[in-house]
């Protein structure tokens, strides 16, 4: 039986959302929250469309197209909520266009079989069926590719979660020492956040 054992030193990685209960916040902090939550809504509403429409699936791309544009509008915001709002909107824009596309070529794909009438028999050769769903997915990317351009695919904004990006926008505070297994770990008890209003 063999299992896994975290070493010092070993690098860890979180891969799950933590939800954890914050101290009560003062009527003013969470009013501050709630403020930059709605500006970064309004702001990934500038932006979204755009990134759509022109299919920017790059994050240096469209900084350099939104960045100064949005300095502009929005003044007090810290500057690197824009860098994570344009993370924010590639990944929307990507995410969309990869599953419409997939959702597309499954019907194409169908559709082609059923046209040229192959049935298990004529589906058995790898060949034949790579060539066909290589066909059927460039027809499909093509198709949402179109209706991307012409504003028929635009992705929602269902929910809004702030993207902060780096150590510029919020710093861990109030380090405390926990010694686990004879190993001494660091936590930190707080956050500051860099908002518009300090």
């Amino acid at each position: 039986m063999g299992g896994w054992v975290i070493k010092p030193g070993d690098k860890i990685v979180v891969s799950r959302t933590a939800v954890i209960p914050s101290k009560k916040l003062s009527r003013r902090d969470f009013k501050v929250l709630e403020e930059i939550l709605n500006i970064y809504g309004r702001m990934l509403g500038d932006v979204l469309p755009h990134a759509s429409r022109n299919i920017i699936e790059s994050y240096y791309r469209l900084k350099d197209e939104k960045y100064y544009e949005l300095r502009d509008i929005y003044l007090n915001i810290p500057s690197h909520y824009i860098h994570g709002l344009c993370r924010d909107a590639v990944e929307r824009v990507s995410s969309l266009r990869r599953n419409r596309a997939r959702q597309y070529s499954r019907e194409i794909f169908d559709e082609i079989v059923k046209h040229l009438g192959l049935g298990k028999r004529g589906l058995r050769g790898r060949r034949v069926v790579r060539y066909l769903w290589r066909r059927s997915w460039e027809i499909a990317r093509h198709q949402v590719d179109l209706e991307m351009i012409e504003r028929i695919l635009v992705p929602r904004i269902n929910s809004v979660s702030l993207r902060l990006v780096d150590d510029h926008v919020w710093k861990p505070i109030d380090a405390t020492k926990i010694n686990i297994n004879g190993f001494e770990n660091i936590f930190f008890t707080s956050v500051a956040i860099n908002t518009h209003r300090g």
